[in-house]
Formats: C-alpha cells, structure tokens, sequence
C-alpha cells in the first residue's frame, strides 16, 4: 500500500507543478498575445472596412449619389441659413411682409452693430438680431407673425409684445426681435 500511496504523491505532485507551469506559461506569454491578436483582428477589420468604402468610393455611380446628397444637405441647409450675399436684402424682406398684412408705423433696427453675432461652437455660421416694432390690430399681428415664421430662409421669433394703447381709438403696439442664422464672412 505505500507504494502505491508513495505512487499516487508523486505523480499528483508532477501533475500540480505541470498545471501550475501551464497556467503560468498562460498567464504570462499566451494571454497577452491573444490580446495582442485581437487588437491586430480588430485594426484589419477597420482595415478592411477603409479600404471596402475606398473601393465604394472610388465608382462614379456613388460619387453622384454622394454629389446629390451634398446637394439636398445644401438646400436644407439653406432654408435656415441666409447667405452673406442676401444678409443686406433681408430688411427689404422683412419691410415687404409688413407691408403685406397690413401693419402700420413699422420701424426696424439691428440689435448689434458690428454684424453677425457669434454662436458657440459654430465655426460658419452667426446669428443677426432684429428689433421690430409697429401698430397693428390683433388680425395683422397674426398675420405678420405667421409671414415672418414661414419666411425662407427661417426667421426665428425670439420675442414678442403686444402693449395697449393709452388712448381708446388707438391701435396696439407690438414689438418682436427675430433673430436669423447668417453665414460668417469666410475670412473670419
């Protein structure tokens, strides 16, 4: 019976110190060149994935449909943003709806005078404020408002205020800054 105990411990103890090296030899030099594997799969996959929109690319067929994309992106685009070039005919605009639904003593100022104001994180594009002011019944006051909101490019309605007028006869006041996205100049 001791040789066969004296057997079983020394073979136990070959196999625990063959474990404890192969989980040693595991931890130490396989794991991080499985990791360093995967990371390699990985970078090939992105690799791969480059070169697939390269080739992708490279055909005429998706050039034009990327060319229309850039193109409807633009026309969204401008329909909230007023190019630099149409920046001065805005007031004309804004005077013409006024006109239009019937607003009376109609007076307008820029709110800053030095130009496009900036906005955070907005590398192209400004915004200009406009003070509005003018007399109106509550009809064309409507009226006017739902002009300026379905103009193009978008007018933004910050603020507005009707006042009541101190004589009976007279018509209310109404005051509004609207506010415009505009191009910066491009050497800003």
């Amino acid at each position: 019976m001791k040789v066969r105990n004296r057997y079983l411990l020394s073979m136990t103890i070959a196999w625990g110190l063959s474990l404890a090296v192969a989980i040693g030899f595991h931890l130490f030099a396989l794991a991080p060149q499985m990791a360093r594997v995967t990371a390699l799969e990985n970078e090939l996959t992105d690799a791969r994935a480059f070169h697939k929109q390269a080739i992708e690319a490279a055909r005429k067929d998706y050039q034009a449909r990327l060319g229309e994309a850039a193109d409807k992106v633009h026309d969204q685009v401008s329909d909230f943003v007023l190019r630099l070039e149409a920046a001065p005919d805005l007031a004309f605009e804004i005077a013409e709806l006024a006109n239009r639904t019937g607003t009376e003593s109609f007076a307008m100022k820029p709110r800053e005078k030095q130009g496009v104001e900036a906005i955070a994180n907005c590398d192209r594009i400004g915004a200009k404020r406009i003070d509005v002011s003018f007399t109106s019944r509550f009809h064309s006051f409507a009226a006017l408002l739902n002009a300026v909101e379905r103009h193009r490019p978008i007018l933004f309605v910050e603020t507005f205020a009707i006042h009541r007028p101190q004589v009976e006869a007279s018509e209310p006041r109404a005051s509004m800054e609207l506010a415009v996205l505009v191009e910066k100049p491009h050497d800003s």
